[in-house]
């Protein structure tokens, strides 16, 4: 995957890439830089946030294909998380409600549109993961980062920045999404 930080699900517009676009940029399987020719498109479903309600629509995903290698890569947003349906802004606002303004699961499953249990699974993965996401900070940035790594205080690390926040785990680490590995669970994708 390839991700492109300056355009989030909303935003996102296929047509827009052109073989130009990528003339920097380096394959993810090969060390060829910027050897892309125009591969295609697939469409997947998405929830994200527009004009503030969650939307479930499908986006047309940008593919280009490495002349050197043969291996095709997605053009992905830069909220967007592999393999799961929520964007990471969603997934951000249920954490944030939950952990950090303290509403109950149930008034946000009913306010959003969104079953209590998929808001669970994403509240417990999330506090699985938090002594790892909460390390991660302490690593990236340690100033700003508080001592105790209770649910609150690791959501809210991550209140304002979640793209520069998943830029940064994607540069740091060059592995796809931060919330991507987390997400998944024990043994997932990483």
């Amino acid at each position: 995957m390839i991700y492109d930080f300056l355009q989030t699900c909303n935003t996102y517009d296929k047509d827009f890439y052109t073989k130009e676009h990528f003339a920097s940029t380096p394959c993810p399987k090969c060390p060829a830089i910027g050897r892309f020719k125009m591969y295609g498109s697939y469409q997947r479903y998405v929830m994200y946030i527009a004009d503030g309600k969650i939307m479930f629509v499908p986006i047309d995903i940008k593919r280009i294909m490495c002349k050197s290698c043969k291996s095709t890569h997605a053009v992905m947003p830069g909220d967007i998380i592999p393999y799961k349906l929520l964007s990471l802004y969603v997934v951000m606002l249920l954490l944030i409600a939950c952990f950090v303004e303290d509403a109950p699961v149930l008034r946000v499953a009913n306010k959003y549109g969104l079953s209590h249990q998929i808001i669970n699974n994403y509240l417990n993965v999330f506090s699985v993961f938090r002594s790892r996401i909460h390390l991660y900070f302490k690593e990236t940035s340690p100033a700003d980062t508080p001592l105790e790594y209770d649910r609150k205080s690791v959501a809210g690390l991550i209140k304002k920045p979640y793209i520069i926040f998943q830029r940064g785990y994607v540069l740091l680490n060059r592995r796809p999404c931060f919330m991507s590995k987390f997400l998944d669970g024990p043994g997932g994708r990483s």
